[in-house]
């Protein structure tokens, strides 16, 4: 589409103008953004759209709750789940550019209440906070202490990490050798958050505000649990895979550095272009430019800068993150070259689909280079070849689900997980016989056995097995 004459023209056309993330050749297709919304069963979402460093405007769409007429606006406030982290790599980084903490030390050293287990593993390779913030420690993929607002008991730091009730999750330990590939991990967070309240005696919520939201102008965003009151007249009620609001409306979290930040599209927005002036080392940035530089360049063997998930070269290089909590799921990119990019903040678990969708359409509006796959050219399959691929199959890497399976109806062919929040999705097979939907960047390759039915599944993120599944034989 390219960019439009200004911003509220712009707003416009990405409000009407969503589109699927796998795209079909000769076949556009676009929705606006009030009939996805609807689609998904996702009642709110808080939007803003960067352009040149700068944020060209911010909206909400929707309703803060389900069958209430309250809209969400540009300063609504959500839950931004594993978004939370980057914000938590910038505190540590501050503190080690005053001096405070240093990346390559053993965290052990700063942590008072606890320490990591020492082990195998650890004598080889103690853990850093470099290690943690880039997700290469090796801890294992603990630090979900979210629960609802309904009175029950909340685990606290040394709960999730123990392993002890409240919390139902096992001890966070270091169970892999590090070699400098990165396992994604909610415990690394939870230790940083643990290592920054030890040492400098304060609460993780009183540090953010002092080294982060206050010096940003981030007024609408906070790490206090249980949510201060003077947010609850704007927040938006997080809502499960039945369309039904949370109880208590949202949850609290023991835990804040992987995933408890409460924000809004306009804040969070304005954290991304704080980072990014710190990267070009503007004057006055939140961070000094050295240190900027290492978050935002991937480490080791990893996909991860310190925080941030970092994507692209030259033109294209970006720092991204996505968020996934109970009732409430988030997605943020922006373009360190041209300051182009965009926050999306939604108040239900299906919002997982809206947000890519809407962030298509702000890649075609804003014209992000290298942001979206090339569309699909289809090959048309017969109903004997889709019954080459009808059947169960038994997911054997990859996912903690037992089943794929894949059937025709009315001459199309469809697939699921059972249990996976993606749902039904129509699958299409492209020139070179590789399965795909319209929902996500996946590709299914396909192994046929000598009687010419499907007897493998791989599914691929670009270069990256996400799964594999093998027939079940009936």
């Amino acid at each position: 589409m390219g960019i439009t004459s200004n911003s509220t023209d712009r707003q416009r056309a990405v409000a009407s103008g969503l589109l699927p993330i796998m795209r079909i050749a000769d076949q556009p297709v676009s929705w606006p953004i009030d009939e996805r919304l609807a689609h998904y069963g996702c009642p709110g979402v808080g939007v803003a759209a960067l352009k040149d460093g700068r944020i060209d405007w911010v909206d909400g769409f929707g309703v803060r709750e389900a069958d209430r007429p309250e809209r969400c606006g540009p300063d609504t406030i959500f839950m931004v789940a594993s978004c939370s982290k980057p914000v938590t790599a910038l505190m540590v980084l501050q503190q080690v550019e005053r001096g405070v903490l240093d990346l390559d030390t053993d965290v052990n050293r700063y942590l008072r209440r606890w320490q990591v287990p020492a082990n195998d593993f650890t004598a080889a390779t103690p853990v850093t906070l470099r290690h943690m913030l880039s997700h290469t420690a090796g801890l294992t993929v603990n630090g979900w202490g979210v629960v609802p607002r309904d009175g029950r008991p909340v685990p606290d730091l040394l709960d999730l990490l123990e392993g002890h009730p409240p919390s139902t999750q096992a001890p966070v330990v270091v169970d892999k050798a590090y070699d400098g590939t990165d396992r994604y991990s909610g415990g690394g967070f939870i230790l940083a958050q643990m290592a920054l309240e030890d040492t400098l005696g304060r609460s993780f919520a009183e540090i953010a505000n002092e080294f982060v939201f206050a010096p940003l102008g981030m007024t609408r965003s906070t790490f206090r649990h249980p949510l201060p009151t003077e947010f609850h007249g704007d927040v938006a009620s997080g809502h499960g895979d039945d369309g039904r609001p949370a109880v208590g409306g949202w949850m609290i979290s023991g835990e804040m550095g992987a995933g408890g930040m409460f924000s809004t599209a306009r804040d969070y927005a304005t954290f991304l272009l704080g980072a990014r002036a710190a990267y070009h080392g503007e004057p006055g940035a939140i961070l000094g430019r050295s240190l900027a530089v290492e978050m935002m360049t991937r480490h080791d063997l990893g996909s991860f800068g310190l925080g941030f998930h970092v994507l692209g070269s030259g033109s294209t290089l970006r720092i991204n993150h996505g968020g996934s909590n109970d009732g409430y799921q988030s997605e943020t990119d922006c373009f360190l070259e041209s300051g182009d990019g965009g926050v999306v903040l939604t108040n239900a678990t299906s919002g997982i689909f809206l947000f890519r969708e809407i962030l298509n359409a702000l890649a075609d509006v804003y014209e992000w280079p290298g942001y979206m796959p090339a569309p699909k050219h289809l090959r048309q399959l017969t109903e004997q070849e889709m019954q080459a691929y009808v059947g169960s199959y038994r997911i054997v890497s990859g996912i903690e689900l037992p089943l794929l399976r894949t059937w025709v109806e009315d001459g199309r062919m469809f697939s699921e997980i059972p249990g996976l929040r993606f749902g039904v999705q129509e699958s299409f097979c492209d020139t070179d016989g590789v399965l795909f939907n319209q929902a996500g960047p996946f590709e299914t390759r396909v192994s046929f056995g000598p009687d010419g039915t499907a007897q493998e599944l791989s599914v691929h993120q670009g270069d990256v097995v996400i799964l594999t599944a093998v027939r079940v034989v009936e």
